[in-house]
């Protein structure tokens, strides 16, 4: 448990930096309902492969590098800070959900965004997208909405219709970490992608 409070720590203290203060004005519904959700933040990470090889990159934390050798991985990195991914449905203007831009020092990928599609019943589908031209390249998991709760999951490829579709003999091209932090403080929003500015490359 102390390894999870000072790893949610660390988390908010990254992204405290980096938040901004809202204009002072009379709170409507869905900002209500944005500050009683918990927040969601994704970290990328990609083993290390002919196509990838190893660079220098932001931590990869202990549970994240032990959920990555229990898939079988033993040489990874990651490529992103810890990103917030807010939910479109809850918002007033539109989401930039911008997760990761693709550029790596000797390959490059699609943009991969984040995005919270479904959110009910203490539960959260938690959808991140993007890697190839081709649509359906996707770690999706749906996962107790509870405060510390945390996964790693691989992208996988879904058809149009939303079935994981099985390719023999492939690794996963990336994984990405999920962790879930407490609601935001009153007064302050995350804003996501400028930690991640000198790894992310430049945005599409």
């Amino acid at each position: 448990m102390r390894r999870l409070g000072f790893a949610l720590s660390l988390v908010l203290h990254t992204l405290t930096p980096f938040s901004a203060d809202l204009t002072a004005q009379d709170p409507t519904p869905d900002s209500i309902a944005r500050r009683q959700f918990n927040q969601v933040f994704v970290k990328v990470v990609m083993p290390v492969t002919t196509r990838t090889p190893k660079q220098d990159g932001p931590v990869v934390e202990a549970w994240v590098a032990e959920q990555l050798k229990q898939s079988g991985e033993s040489e990874y990195f990651a490529v992103t800070n810890w990103v917030p991914v807010r939910s479109a449905l809850l918002e007033d203007d539109e989401v930039d959900n911008r997760v990761w831009g693709g550029s790596l020092r000797n390959a490059s990928f699609c943009p991969v965004d984040g995005d919270i599609p479904e959110r009910n019943e203490g539960r959260v589908l938690v959808s991140v997208a993007g890697w190839a031209p081709v649509a359906g390249h996707e770690a999706r998991v749906t996962m107790a909405d509870e405060t510390g709760n945390r996964t790693v999951e691989p992208v996988q490829v879904y058809s149009a219709s939303g079935e994981k579709l099985q390719v023999q003999d492939k690794k996963p091209m990336a994984y990405v970490a999920i962790l879930i932090g407490p609601p935001p403080q009153e007064g302050q929003t995350a804003m996501p992608n400028r930690q991640n500015k000198a790894v992310n490359g430049s945005r599409r």
